[in-house]
């Protein structure tokens, strides 16, 4: 199982690129930020631009992977971001992400305005302009990594077809056993697509955000209640968790005994 975190980009600039540098030093495999006009939860508080920090972010770190988790439809061109992935994965070294979604925030959708097309065909654009020889230079890497976020059928099936990795939060305001049973089916679901597709279901990663205000598991506690979490979302089928710094961020009554996200990333790391 993969570990990665995200950080929200509501606190001064120095506590973030902090943040970085401290989580890339711990070896987490990814590190992501949000994609938003503003925090979608309390818009009144200050917030920075996610694909204008990530370069930032990357070039203060050496090891994890890094992107945007994910890149709203709402906010980019298919074609531009596309130009900027390549862009961050020559500053990274070769460690770019690119995860897409069809961005359903109120507040960025009447700043932004809808999109002048469906999330299908956005899709379908952004892999074409990745895979254009003319946009250059090329990516340091083979490939840039694809992520397909969200849970519709849709999202699925253009997983099955063009991602690297799907990435589901489960549902909104779910407990931990509703939210691993609906994310099982969709799981069970997308490797048919994946068949029905001619493709490998096992080259697909499948990829949990763990958090409030979706699933409301409580990892933090103690290293029993993460070993425990990690073991159920496996046996789900999942590949990958990613899971909210600093971890009070992401837990439902802010429960975090010290110590324990680092004892449990060191555990994970470990094997």
């Amino acid at each position: 199982m993969k570990l990665g975190a995200i950080t929200l980009q509501n606190r001064p600039w120095n506590e973030l690129l902090e943040s970085w540098r401290y989580l890339d030093g711990l070896e987490l495999d990814s590190l992501w930020v949000a994609d938003h006009l503003a925090n979608p939860m309390r818009t009144e508080r200050p917030w920075f631009d996610g694909w204008t920090c990530l370069p930032a972010l990357a070039a203060a770190t050496s090891r994890a992977r890094v992107g945007a988790l994910v890149s709203s439809m709402v906010l980019r061109n298919p074609a531009t971001l596309a130009k900027a992935a390549i862009t961050l994965d020559h500053v990274s070294g070769g460690r770019a992400e690119l995860a897409v979604g069809a961005g359903g925030a109120p507040f960025d959708r009447e700043l932004a305005g809808e999109p002048p097309y469906s999330f299908t065909e956005f899709v379908e654009r952004l892999v074409r302009a990745l895979g254009d020889e003319s946009l250059q230079p090329r990516p340091l890497q083979q490939r840039i990594p694809v992520t397909i976020g969200g849970q519709s059928e849709t999202v699925l099936d253009l997983a099955a077809r063009h991602a690297d990795r799907w990435n589901t939060y489960g549902g909104r305001g779910l407990d931990p056993d509703e939210a691993l049973r609906r994310s099982r089916e969709r799981n069970e679901r997308l490797t048919v697509l994946c068949a029905e597709h001619g493709r490998d279901p096992s080259t697909l990663t499948r990829s949990i955000l763990i958090g409030y205000p979706f699933v409301g598991e409580k990892p933090w506690r103690s290293e029993e209640a993460f070993a425990d979490m990690v073991g159920r979302w496996s046996q789900a089928g999942f590949d990958e968790l990613i899971v909210y710094y600093p971890p009070e961020t992401g837990m439902p009554d802010g429960s975090v005994a010290p110590g324990v996200f680092e004892r449990s990333v060191d555990r994970m790391r470990e094997g």
